[in-house]
């Protein structure tokens, strides 16, 4: 019950503070809310939704493990804990090796194919464009850094509301990698997982109520050009460097306010 009157809370609080109420989609709203009590259902009451949705998070996390042995080869010792957690090794590099990884997926054509299933299938439930619903859904497994990276080409073409739903995802979720830090500290990984499930359409109907989508609002998903590489070893370098370009400006921004 008193989950239920914070939730009413926290949707009154957000309706009060939106841009423009009338324009907020309740067919949106109402879906996410939906879809939240599905995903808890599945993970907290159905054992083979919690085996499947398990899988699907270690593979995620096991695909992010594989940068860790780059980053073990150019660091050293520095990347494997010995000194403790070095945000600069430990987490910076990440972004490198995600970027590149997409960049790849992307030249071989599977990102677009992800895109227009996962994406096309949340923008018939709740009305959303594909682009931020695919960025929704990458959040439940890697983090708010990560996540753009998967919609990258189409950023710059997205509206207020489709960007603004991007970047609150991110930070409604956590990352796949670091529920496995709070399971250690004694929480119980099935509330989490629920968490992380529950949190991609919570993000989604927080954000269109704060920044509703404009009347004249479009989904550029095939309106956006996407650079070809020649072969996927440049695809591979032109990922690298763009996620360098990233990860210096989060531990550029990060030193600045920190410091």
């Amino acid at each position: 019950m008193i989950a239920l009157l914070g939730m009413l809370c926290i949707l009154a609080l957000a309706t009060l503070c939106s841009d423009n109420r009338r324009r907020i989609p309740l067919r949106t709203v109402g879906g996410a809310l939906t879809l939240q009590i599905v995903f808890a259902g599945l993970v907290l009451w159905l054992p083979a939704g919690q085996r499947v949705l398990n899988a699907v998070s270690d593979s995620v996390s096991s695909v992010i493990g594989y940068g860790q042995e780059g980053i073990a080869f150019l660091f050293g010792d520095l990347a494997k804990f010995k000194l403790g957690f070095i945000f600069a090794f430990n987490v910076l590099p990440v972004i490198i090796f995600f970027s590149a990884l997409i960049a790849i997926l992307y030249h071989i054509g599977l990102m677009t194919r992800v895109i227009s299933l996962l994406g096309g299938g949340l923008q018939k439930l709740l009305g959303t464009g594909r682009a931020e619903s695919l960025s929704a859904t990458a959040n439940i497994f890697v983090g708010m850094v990560e996540a753009p990276l998967v919609v990258k080409p189409y950023l710059a073409k997205m509206s207020d509301s489709q960007f603004f739903a991007v970047m609150s995802c991110g930070l409604a979720s956590v990352a796949g990698g670091t529920l496995v830090g709070y399971a250690s500290l004694g929480v119980e990984l099935k509330y989490l997982i629920a968490a992380a499930f529950m949190s991609a359409p919570a993000g989604l109907a927080m954000a269109k109520i704060l920044v509703p989508p404009a009347e004249d609002e479009q989904d550029h998903h095939q309106d956006v050009e996407i650079p070809r590489a020649t072969n996927v070893i440049e695809a591979a370098a032109d990922g690298a460097m763009a996620g360098l370009n990233i990860a210096v400006a989060v531990g550029a921004t990060l030193l600045a306010f920190v410091g």
